[in-house]
Parts: C-alpha cells; structure tokens; sequence
C-alpha cells in the first residue's frame, strides 16, 4: 500500500491538516445551504443523542485500539521468543562434536545477521528472506541427523531439535502477525462511525460559527489521530513505528561476547 511509503509523522501532520480542513469545510457549507431553523436549537436533547452517539463510537474506537495495539505487543513478544531460541540453539551446541556445534552455531549466528538485513526490509513490503528458511531447514536437518554417542550428545539433539521447531513456529507467526492488519469491513465501520459524529456536529445551532467550527475540527482532529494509529500499528513491522529489529542486534552482541571467551567451543 501506498500509504506504508510515507513516514509516520509526515502522514500523522497531513491527516491532522486534511482532516479537519475537510469536516470544518462540510461544516462551513452545510451551514451556508441551510436555514437556522434546520439545525438542532434545543441543545439539551440534542446533545444528549450526540451523547449516545459518541459513547458508542468512543468503545467502538477504543476496543479497535486495544485489540491493535494488543496484537503489535504480542507480535514484539514473538521477536524475543524467536531471539530467544536461537540463542538456547548456539548455547546447546556445547554438547555436539566440535565440527557440528560450528555448524548449528554458524546456521544460528548466519540466521540473526539474515533477519537484519534482509527479512526486516523485505517485511516492509509484507515479504520475507528465503534464505531465513534455508538456514533453519539446515540446522534441523543437520542435528535431526546425527547419531548421538553418548547420553550428553543425546541431550544435547533433543533440546537442539526442540529448540529448533520454536524458531520456526515463532518465525511463522511473526510473518503471519505482518500479513493481515484490521479487516476492510472493520474500517467500513470506523468510517461510517466518524461520519455520524460529525454529521450530528453540523447539525447542532450555535451562535458563534467559528467557534463551533472549532469544535467540530477538534473531534475529527481527535479521530485522524486515532486512525493514523490503527494504521500504523496493524502490520507491526511495515511502517516507521514498527518493530526494528533491536532483539537481534542484541543477540549477535550477546553471541560475539560468548564466542570471544576461551572456552566458547565448550560451553
């Protein structure tokens, strides 16, 4: 999508001057076609239906808002379990042969560098790395054949291969948290809800035009802003607010620091 090609900020500054533009500009017009006598003059039981209104669009946008921001926390959550796991991976290499453990742990350190650099700007754009792919198929396939000599080597397979199958279901479920964002139909909903508020705003008579022009700029202010933040949170790692990939420049760090000890190949 388009929109994803413009940074945050740039677009949260356009909505804030398109939106309100547009519905103080309605707002401007209808009051121009129209009549005084047209629009709500008894304030007190007009407002209490605007009232109704807006308490129901405010739980309609704020349970949107949760459950987006829900899904991009848990999604930031994945990022660490699959750091995590990758690491229990090159740690419990210790109990393999020394060519196999430099095999899992070059896989594993090969994996960290190939998210940074390449499935992290290819989820941007909703895609990820083959090669990511690849490098866990390597390190199953490698350690799924190997024939244990002992109890620790033994030990050692096991945990591998669990660790293993976490990665790839983390990974998967990180990719899958990129694919779809909020519904059509649930912004539908959004939309037509943002225009009853401001259809009730036009409605109500006020003696001073400008001044209600202002309020009604401020509503559609407070819903833009909403609405860049549903956008921006609901594929967690496309847009300039997203989810970097802080958890694996930590991990190769914590990697090169164990590797740089003297006994790292028996750890």
């Amino acid at each position: 999508m388009a929109l994803y090609a413009i940074p945050a900020f740039l677009l949260l500054v356009i909505a804030l001057i398109v939106a309100p533009a547009v519905a103080v500009g309605g707002q401007w017009l209808v009051h121009s076609k129209l009549k005084l006598r047209t629009f709500f003059v008894d304030n007190d039981v007009a407002g209490f239906i605007i009232a109704v209104v807006g308490t129901l669009y405010a739980v309609l946008l704020g349970f949107m808002t949760v459950m987006v921001w829900n899904h991009y926390d848990s999604a930031r959550l994945r990022v660490w379990d699959e750091t995590a796991s990758v690491a229990d991976i090159w740690h419990n290499a210790v109990g393999l042969p020394a060519a196999l453990q430099s095999r899992i742990r070059r896989d594993m350190l090969d994996y960290a560098n190939t998210m940074i650099q390449d499935e992290w700007p290819a989820m941007r754009s909703g895609g990820f790395s083959r090669r990511g792919d690849a490098l866990i198929m390597d390190a199953a396939t490698t350690v799924g054949q190997f024939v244990p000599k002992d109890l620790a080597q033994s030990n050692a397979q096991a945990s591998i291969i669990e660790r293993v199958n976490e990665l790839h279901d983390a990974r998967g479920n990180r990719l899958a948290s990129n694919a779809d964002g909020v519904p059509a139909f649930q912004w539908a909903v959004l939309w037509i809800g943002a225009a009853v508020v401001l259809a009730f705003c036009y409605l109500f008579s006020v003696s001073h035009l400008n001044a209600h022009m202002l309020m009604t700029g401020s509503v559609a202010i407070l819903i833009a802003t909403m609405f860049v933040l549903l956008f921006e949170l609901q594929l967690p790692f496309r847009t300039d607010v997203g989810i970097k990939p802080e958890a694996w420049n930590a991990l190769i760090v914590h990697i090169d620091d164990m590797d740089k000890m003297p006994n790292a190949m028996s750890m």
